[in-house]
């Protein structure tokens, strides 16, 4: 059996701009601001689990990427 530790899903937002309203436009940013917000964390799941917590996230949240961090090992 495989093993999921030190699993981490977190939501990844990247803003680029926002509309200025002394200029009344949409101005871009130098360098995009990027958030990064964790949403689950646990230290040992199974598969099932890994993809239950994923799709829950996507779901969640779909207009934000969503990373997903682990450490894989095989169980005897």
């Amino acid at each position: 059996m495989i093993g999921y530790e030190n699993l981490t899903i977190s939501e990844v937002n990247t803003k680029e701009g926002e509309y200025n309203h002394k200029k009344k436009k949409y101005v871009k940013f130098a360098k995009p601001k990027v958030t990064k917000k964790i949403i689950f964390q646990d230290d040992y799941t199974n598969l099932e689990e890994l993809a239950a917590e994923v799709r829950a996230a996507v779901v969640r949240n779909a207009y934000d990427k969503i990373e997903v961090t682990f450490v894989a090992n095989m169980e005897y």
